[in-house]
């Protein structure tokens, strides 16, 4: 991926649905939601129509990951990569006073806390095991191949294809 060798990712969220989707759809819809807000929030405008372009901006590539719930029903989450975490939007700035986010912790909590009653569908636990959002550094060991491994092990399995979003 050209723009991650440019903008390399920061941060790998994980966003569970209160509605568990059973549908790639509908996890697209929540996760488009909950983007735009963290835009708006990471840009400080109101409208979505005023978020800047990449990469004047917080990148964010988002894909819906499948899995096999307990009672063997598919349901389905969303996994985040995030980069260029930089006010300015900018990866060229390296003043850690200048990110939006200095740790996992603090994008948690603007995911969990700030804009997180603003979406209906997120799952508010924090129980361990169960939590509606973790959020880990972005690890390029495991993460850079993360939602290619899903492509794979779905093309193995000839059951439907993997719904990705870009920037």
């Amino acid at each position: 991926m050209k723009t991650w060798d440019k903008y390399p990712p920061e941060f790998f969220v994980t966003i569970l649905w209160n509605d568990m989707p059973t549908d790639p759809i509908t996890a697209q819809s929540h996760t488009r939601h909950t983007r735009n807000l963290l835009l708006r929030e990471a840009t400080g405008v109101k409208r979505c129509g005023d978020i800047p372009a990449f990469p004047h901006r917080l990148g964010i590539t988002a894909f819906q990951e499948r899995i096999l719930n307990e009672k063997g029903k598919v349901t389905y989450h969303t996994h985040m990569h995030l980069y260029n975490n930089s006010r300015t939007g900018s990866a060229i700035i390296t003043d850690p006073t200048q990110v939006l986010w200095n740790s996992p912790s603090e994008l948690q909590f603007v995911l969990q806390y700030k804009i997180g009653p603003k979406i209906k569908k997120l799952l508010k636990s924090t129980t361990p095991g169960n939590e509606g959002v973790v959020v880990k550094r972005w690890n390029k060991t495991h993460h850079q191949t993360y939602n290619f491994k899903e492509i794979k092990r779905q093309e193995l399995k000839r059951f439907g294809k993997l719904w990705t979003s870009g920037v």
